[in-house]
């Protein structure tokens, strides 16, 4: 696609970046180094970046998701390990800091991967199994998707899952498109709004039948027009998809290998903001890939996204359950 740029943005990550959110009230991207067990937040504006360390008591191995709290200033729902916990987290505060977070659920899954919200702000978040020092899957089929409600129980919505990752919703809140990145596949649902049920599944797009290569299907977020834009493990790109066909109709290729994950954001949401990391790269790879574990923003896509939903909770619970 001519007039598109690619820009690699200022902002370090140590092994692994993830769960890309734009917050629009301060005009940052939100981001999580995974393995850092940090959140972290760029003021696109003043080139402000934040690091914010989760210490859990050296519970878990990783952080994975990061969405704020709607009617709550500056608190954020953190997965840490297996848990998902809330964090208040200033913009006042020094750039790189320590916070213990509040516990709000427990699994007994090994760990939580991608998440975020829907229109309705209920927290969706998928798990995936245990993996060895390499990163590599130890089991297949354990691990489940979950959404967490107003009054902050969790509901398992998809089972025997391995690695749960991207998910977005279609702009007339009818569809929801989900990735268990094992199964190699962009799978599509219908979507009940009022109560966040989903049903029928099917395959949208089959990785292993569409000249994909290696790829592995990670990340994703819908734009406007309903198209998916996903992200492709492996695959040094950004596919768009179109949902009624699952034809591949745009691409885009970024300077790292591993691209992990993506969200529109910026003052009219027609910036993609793209994740990536390190993991699983040899060090003559990294050392060839110097922007491998990178950062993003893509711009001349020609299409923009919409908001992105905030975790929307009864706040009277939601105080009780953090102390406040």
């Amino acid at each position: 696609m001519s007039g598109v740029k690619v820009e690699q943005l200022p902002v370090p990550c140590l092994y692994l970046g993830e769960g890309p959110h734009w917050q629009e009230d301060l005009e940052a991207l939100l981001y999580v180094d995974v393995f850092n067990k940090a959140v972290c937040r760029y003021f696109v504006n003043t080139g402000r970046h934040q690091v914010l360390h989760i210490d859990d008591g050296g519970k878990a191995k990783s952080v994975t998701l990061v969405v704020p709290v709607e009617g709550m200033k500056e608190w954020y729902v953190v997965s840490v390990g297996n848990t998902l916990c809330a964090v208040h987290w200033k913009v006042s505060d020094p750039d790189d800091h320590t916070v213990v977070p509040k516990v709000l659920q427990v699994t007994t899954d090994s760990h939580f991967n991608d998440g975020k919200c829907d229109p309705q702000g209920r927290l969706w978040a998928g798990t995936m199994g245990p993996q060895d020092e390499k990163g590599e899957l130890l089991k297949m089929n354990v691990s489940s998707l979950y959404r967490m409600h107003s009054d902050l129980t969790l509901k398992k919505c998809v089972e025997k899952v391995s690695v749960s990752n991207g998910l977005t919703w279609s702009p007339d809140k009818k569809h929801f498109y989900y990735i268990d990145s094992e199964a190699f596949s962009v799978d599509a649902f219908a979507y009940d709004d009022l109560t966040g049920q989903i049903k029928n599944r099917r395959v949208l797009l089959d990785y292993k039948k569409s000249n994909l290569g290696d790829d592995i299907p990670d990340g994703m977020t819908c734009d406007v027009s309903g198209n998916l834009w996903v992200a492709n493990f492996k695959g040094s790109k950004v596919i768009c998809v179109a949902p009624e066909t699952g034809q591949i109709i745009d691409q885009v290729n970024l300077p790292s290998k591993n691209v992990t994950s993506v969200c529109w954001g910026g003052p009219d949401y027609s910036t993609l903001y793209v994740t990536s990391g390190k993991m699983r790269l040899i060090p003559e790879e990294v050392k060839e890939i110097p922007a491998a574990g990178g950062t993003f923003a893509v711009t001349g896509l020609g299409t923009k996204g919409q908001a992105a939903n905030a975790f929307r909770p009864d706040l009277n619970l939601f105080r009780t359950k953090v102390g406040l």
